[in-house]
């Protein structure tokens, strides 16, 4: 009886050492770190809606998987001769009228609602959003002249490439934090045409200012001669009135002045 007991307490004991070794190596566990995410997907219910966050959890083994998304902002960089930490060479655009501009670009990201994302987008995210970030990049560059982005409307640019590209992931599930155009390079021709022009130009101004500052001094210098003849005239037309011309010398001498006579 006892040794009967204690076969049917070993069998139940080997099949529940069994079936959590079972369940052990199907895995129902799941440990998220810091800065990530796991999306949900199971046979019954699709993908969750809400992601597993950092610390552990329990997920019901056959029927379920996960996905994990990296939270933590991103960069996404398109620059020459630096393939440690980029995605491709810098990207290449036309202008308006047609000149070539290339510029490294910088797309600095993160993923704020990954369900969205693996359900739009799926895991290989980064090449789905790349083609877009360039295309409107190529696209908006078009509708500038090049001097335009030479001088004083890269900025411009630059806020309307992010602007259009902000609005397209966040319906992805990706919040964009900041679009960058750095090094921004022009044909070296075109450089030196517009150096030229730019040099052209600000000789002519310089040759206008001082045309009109010579306008200027002459008109002075005439009004003065003018005024210097108005009192002159004036002054003689005194003596020519006035016949006591001894006494204006005299009066001279005293100290009296011809105004003062004038006025008499």
């Amino acid at each position: 009886m006892h040794s009967s007991n204690f076969r049917l307490l070993l069998t139940y004991g080997v099949m529940g050492v069994g079936a959590l070794f079972l369940l052990l190596s199907l895995n129902p566990t799941r440990f998220v770190s810091n800065g990530e995410n796991l999306v949900v997907f199971t046979w019954f219910e699709g993908v969750k809606s809400t992601p597993l966050e950092p610390g552990f959890h329990f997920v019901t083994p056959f029927i379920t998987t996960t996905h994990p998304f990296d939270i933590k902002t991103q960069a996404l960089t398109w620059k020459d001769n630096d393939d440690s930490s980029t995605y491709a060479p810098r990207i290449l655009a036309l202008s308006r009228d047609g000149q070539e501009i290339r510029a490294e670009v910088t797309l600095q990201f993160r993923v704020s609602n990954s369900p969205l994302l693996f359900n739009s987008l799926g895991l290989n995210y980064i090449d789905q959003i790349a083609p877009f970030v360039q295309s409107t990049i190529v696209s908006e560059t078009s509708a500038f002249a090049a001097q335009d982005l030479y001088s004083t409307k890269r900025p411009i640019l630059q806020a309307q490439i992010r602007e259009r590209v902000s609005s397209h992931l966040n319906s992805f599930g990706i919040t964009v934090l900041d679009l960058l155009l750095r090094d921004v390079t022009f044909d070296p021709d075109f450089v030196s045409a517009i150096e030229s022009k730019t040099i052209a130009e600000n000789q002519l101004a310089k040759k206008s200012y001082e045309i009109q500052q010579a306008r200027q001094d002459a008109r002075t210098t005439i009004s003065q001669a003018a005024a210097e003849a108005g009192k002159l005239q004036a002054k003689a037309n005194a003596l020519k009135e006035n016949p006591q011309y001894l006494d204006v010398v005299r009066s001279s001498v005293y100290g009296d002045t011809l105004d003062t006579l004038i006025k008499k």
